[in-house]
């Protein structure tokens, strides 16, 4: 599936599964799911093009940055996590680790370690090092990118490093019409939720 498609189904995914009550949790549930729906494919590079890493990482600099400018404006305190030399080691031991993930993930085929539940677990264990209330929403939204991904033609190898068996439906291709609607469903799902869930907060 596309980026866009993976992103409305993430955001949609963690909105659904986890209603935040709060504007933190609100803010961390937006942020950590923009990463989440889409790092799965800082492997795209093997099969593809350089573009879709850069993606990534845009797209992972622009949630990180967008948590921190929400945090400061709303008040939240997001980042009082990290105010202590202890919590700074912790936030930098997990960065170091979460990156380490990612660059192994890189140098593999596409669809293989970054689409299995080792994959994710990983990412989510080294997210939990950083910040562990967000871990579940890093879990929820790749598995929403693992799930839209079997839809496709092209199978994914969920068991990593087991080489079978490789998971993939056929229904639709990664960016045809189905795609696009899916797209269209999410993002109004995702919005209805959001919706429902400020005015909660008023």
């Amino acid at each position: 599936m596309t980026y866009k498609t993976h992103l409305a189904a993430g955001y949609a995914a963690v909105l659904y599964t986890f209603s935040p009550d709060t504007l933190s949790e609100l803010i961390l549930c937006t942020g950590t799911a923009a990463i989440g729906s889409v790092i799965s494919d800082v492997d795209a590079s093997e099969s593809h093009s350089r573009n879709n890493l850069a993606k990534v990482s845009a797209v992972t600099f622009l949630s990180i940055a967008g948590i921190l400018s929400a945090d400061h404006f709303a008040g939240t305190d997001i980042a009082s996590h990290f105010r202590s030399s202890a919590s700074l080691m912790r936030l930098v031991t997990g960065f170091l680790i979460f990156l380490g993930v990612c660059i192994f993930g890189e140098h593999l085929p596409h669809r293989s370690f970054m689409h299995s539940i080792a994959g994710t677990a990983s990412v989510t264990i080294s997210f939990s090092v950083i910040l562990p209330s967000a871990a579940p929403y890093m879990a929820v939204s790749m598995l929403s990118h693992i799930l839209l991904d079997m839809l496709n033609k092209k199978k994914i190898q969920l068991f990593y490093p087991l080489p079978k068996p490789r998971i993939g439906f056929g229904i639709c291709s990664a960016d045809g019409s189905i795609n696009n609607l899916l797209f269209y469903v999410f993002s109004a799902a995702a919005l209805i939720k959001l919706i429902i869930t400020v005015k909660g907060f008023l």
